[in-house]
């Protein structure tokens, strides 16, 4: 039973973010490096974006994190992860929206730019029910992000190098930019900062982060 509902719940977020991607409107996860919300700032058309302020190379929060940060995360993502194993109408609503979407769309239906805000949702629900909370909590969108991206980056697992062949020239190694010195700097304050954290964050983060979940 778990595991059939694993994979349907997997085969429905997989086509939400190939149809997100296809129509160019698809939501990014709190995990990428990229600043969101800036789209209003003056921005010189001949400036590289290496050359932007660290505030906009990345969504991240750039500073240590605090005991308030972590809080209002914790806050955050408690409502989320009850939300998740009680879904409101209105959550169930959407992703039986988007279920309805896709299906249209194996039918030979071409998605609109409203289908694609459907299936948008659908994701937040599966996957980000963290920031729809924060959202009716009338908490700033782009400071929640930054801190959710700080939290999690700094506990997530480090990924593994690739396997060298023993003969096999090194591969060469770039410089390191300022932003990425100043964010490992960072992460490392910010690990043995959330240590006393670490297990409840875990715990939430299993929920609210794996649409396994979600009640059926």
């Amino acid at each position: 039973m778990y595991r059939g509902k694993s994979v349907r719940l997997f085969g429905l977020l997989g086509a939400l973010f190939a149809a997100s991607v296809l129509l160019g409107c698809g939501h990014q996860a709190t995990s990428a490096p990229v600043s969101q919300g800036n789209e209003d700032l003056p921005v010189s058309a001949s400036r590289e974006p290496s050359e932007a302020p660290m505030e906009m190379q990345i969504e991240q929060k750039l500073d240590p994190l605090t005991t308030g940060d972590v809080e209002l995360y914790l806050g955050v993502m408690r409502n989320a992860a009850a939300r998740t194993k009680k879904l409101l109408p209105s959550d169930r609503a959407a992703l039986q929206s988007a279920r309805k979407v896709l299906a249209d769309s194996v039918a030979g239906s071409v998605p609109s730019m409203q289908d694609a805000k459907t299936l948008e949702r659908a994701n937040l629900v599966a996957l980000y029910m963290d920031q729809i909370v924060a959202e009716e909590m009338k908490i700033d969108a782009r400071k929640y992000r930054g801190i959710a991206e700080a939290i999690e980056f700094s506990l997530a697992k480090p990924a593994q190098l690739p396997v060298v062949d023993a003969g096999e020239p090194p591969v060469p190694q770039r410089p390191v930019t300022p932003i990425e010195k100043r964010l490992t700097e960072v992460n490392e304050a910010n690990k043995k900062f959330l240590a006393p954290y670490q297990a409840e964050i875990q715990a939430l983060l299993a929920v609210v982060r794996n649409p396994a979940n979600l009640p059926m």
